[in-house]
């Protein structure tokens, strides 16, 4: 029996789809064989990659947290910083008043000699001497007129110092110093060369005795630190 004309075209139809699934397999094949990447490792890849973007998820949270808390410490910090400025002024307010730190600053040097006068037989020698008790009316008569700092022959007069006469040598934070006697006061300079230069003064007592006195002004002087230790024995603090 002859195939009809339908059969034919069923025929040639069929046989078209079947090349073309085949040519579809052979492709895949190719471009799989091209990649090399089996199935199952495609599977893998893709598992590996969700675990890769939660991982970078959690790393980001913690990022996140990390710079919330850096905030808050550097919020702290501040806080921190502006307790610590006012105890370091505090503190080194403390320390200038303690006398324990070098000090500059505008001021006068007073200057007392020994007095050149030739003693007569019978003559008391203390009578041209400076002594202790003449430095210790010049500086408080500085203090008094304002003085923030008061240096004799490079000794620092604080709270604890005592003036003393060991022979023609005076005695200051125990430690021995010989004439010339040159005091450094920083302060107001006109304040403190008013006080110095009254009728009544101790350098005007001195001058009628005709001892060589010399007062100076300058905008910068040198007070050096306080070079003894403090110790009380019966004071504490009263809190």
């Amino acid at each position: 029996m002859q195939p009809t004309r339908l059969q034919l075209v069923l025929t040639a139809a069929l046989l078209a789809a079947g090349l073309l699934v085949t040519w579809q397999l052979k492709a895949e094949r190719s471009i799989r064989a091209s990649l090399r990447i089996p199935s199952q490792r495609l599977e893998e890849l893709a598992f590996l990659l969700q675990e890769q973007s939660r991982h970078r998820e959690r790393l980001e949270d913690e990022i996140a947290s990390l710079r919330a808390q850096l905030a808050r410490y550097e919020e702290a910090a501040t806080r921190n910083q502006g307790a610590q400025r006012e105890l370091r002024r505090r503190l080194e307010a403390l320390r200038l008043a303690a006398g324990v730190e070098a000090l500059r600053g505008p001021g006068v040097v007073v200057e007392l000699r020994d007095s050149p006068q030739r003693l007569q037989p019978g003559d008391d020698p203390n009578l041209v001497l400076i002594h202790y008790t003449d430095v210790q009316a010049v500086v408080a008569t500085l203090w008094a007129a304002g003085a923030e700092a008061v240096a004799v022959n490079g000794e620092r007069v604080v709270s604890t110092t005592g003036l003393s006469c060991v022979g023609t040598t005076i005695l200051c934070n125990a430690r021995r110093l010989a004439p010339p006697y040159v005091i450094v006061a920083l302060g107001d300079p006109e304040a403190l060369l008013t006080a110095l230069e009254a009728e009544d003064s101790p350098l005007a007592i001195l001058r009628a005795f005709q001892f060589p006195v010399r007062v100076t002004r300058s905008t910068d002087l040198r007070v050096p630190a306080y070079r003894g230790g403090f110790q009380f024995r019966f004071a504490r603090a009263d809190r």
